[in-house]
């Protein structure tokens, strides 16, 4: 059954081409190209199949049978110090991540509709290619990838308000490949977690203000290796063996969100506070199985500690959009994220320890209540000198002193078909 399981999780896991990279492991830049083009404001009025992403109360917004096509495509890079031994600055290879999201919600009845979507919500990498002391090539590389099936539901209750419920189905992979170094790693680890769920509610007090809330339950999903290909070793001696276990767990912390809509014909504004306790990824311990020798280094007992100890964080979301006919939509947005990772425990892997900023565009056509079209486009700075000094517990995945930065641009397109009158 594991060994099924991590097959479907990596073939699915295979469709984000390469990994984004994100404040912790959530990415602030996914779905869709509509609440894109507004710096991804979307909790107080989603109203498609969208919605079991954003916020599920929003699915008592739709009508009738409703199907979403969602397309992201995020190219970047990440500049950092990946090597503690040589403590030079190196350059990512570009990053190209493809992320898509499919859902089909119903509204069989005016007060309840369901619905079903699949997504990719997290992930974390790069890739670098550098020489070694020896000059013999480096390859370091990690892609973390968290996937989500998310059956929902939601209610539209007297007084314009709507509440709304998804059971979040989590897989996810790790691929750790380390090869020429001191700390060597060639694994491949998957594994599930059934236990999520996300819940939000919206309100509409008057018909120019719309309102919502959302929270998305802590989660920690065991990665597992027991394909009998793992190797990991430290100064040529084997930590783990062929035929030996490899596991740890992965946490996604719990999320509270908040967001307004206000609707000034033909202008309309938006702004989503996102809050993620971050605090709750502490460390990721790897654990080696029974073959490994005692003695060895680290301890069989311990394992391997990768070192987090991130801060919880705010995100901020603002948008605007223009609407002419009540068919052509533009859109314009902002978004700014704080800081998660800590400065001692540094990551080539993901977001500098520092604030980032985005800007976003996006432009939406809609057929009267048939079908519409969206395409959006979002770029993400940001960037610190990161000062190791001298961390209160080891970590020897951790990344060294330097530059660190990151540089990312997202581009989007959504298609949503529906039929309104299917169940009349």
């Amino acid at each position: 059954m594991n060994k099924l399981l991590g097959i479907v999780t990596c073939a699915l896991a295979s469709v984000v081409t390469a990994p984004a990279f994100a404040g912790g492991y959530d990415t602030p830049i996914l779905y869709s190209a509509q609440h894109m083009g507004m710096g991804g404001a979307a909790i107080g009025y989603v109203d498609d199949p969208t919605a079991m992403f954003h916020n599920p109360a929003g699915l008592a917004r739709t009508m009738g049978l409703s199907l979403s096509v969602n397309a992201t495509l995020v190219l970047g890079s990440i500049q950092s110090t990946p090597d503690v031994t040589t403590g030079l600055t190196r350059e990512s290879e570009p990053i190209m991540a493809l992320a898509p999201l499919v859902g089909v919600s119903a509204k069989p009845v005016d007060w309840f509709a369901f619905g079903v979507a699949f997504y990719p919500v997290a992930s974390a990498g790069a890739e670098y290619k550098y020489d070694n002391s020896s000059g013999v090539e480096v390859t370091n590389q990690t892609s973390v990838v968290f996937l989500e099936l998310t059956p929902s539901v939601a209610f539209k209750l007297p007084g314009n308000v709507m509440i709304g419920a998804g059971w979040r189905i989590i897989m996810a992979s790790l691929d750790r490949k380390l090869t020429n170094s001191a700390l060597n790693f060639d694994t491949s680890m998957s594994g599930s977690n059934l236990g999520g769920f996300r819940i939000g509610a919206q309100w509409d007090p008057i018909p120019e203000l719309q309102i919502g809330v959302v929270y998305r339950n802590k989660t920690t999903t065991t990665l597992v290796d027991d394909s009998g290909d793992a190797l990991t070793t430290q100064g040529g001696t084997t930590l783990g063996v062929m035929d030996d276990r490899i596991e740890t767990d992965f946490v996604l912390p719990s999320k509270l969100g908040l967001g307004v809509r206000v609707k000034l014909e033909p202008i309309r504004f938006a702004v989503d506070l996102e809050y993620a306790f971050q605090s709750e990824n502490k460390a990721s311990q790897f654990l080696f199985g029974d073959d490994a020798q005692p003695g060895t280094f680290p301890d069989p007992e311990k394992g391997l500690v990768n070192v987090f100890n991130w801060s919880d964080a705010a995100t901020l979301r603002l948008g605007v959009e223009y609407v002419v006919d009540q068919s052509y939509f533009f859109r314009g947005g902002f978004l700014w994220d704080a800081k998660v990772s800590n400065e001692q425990y540094p990551s080539a892997f993901g977001t500098p320890p520092t604030s980032t900023t985005t800007i976003t565009a996006g432009f939406g056509y809609k057929c009267e209540d048939t079908w519409k079209l969206n395409f959006g486009v979002a770029h993400r700075f940001g960037g610190t000198d990161v000062d190791v000094g001298s961390p209160e517990e080891t970590c020897l995945p951790c990344s060294g002193s330097g530059p660190y930065e990151l540089s990312m641009t997202g581009l989007y397109l959504d298609f949503t078909y529906s039929f309104p009158r299917l169940f009349d």
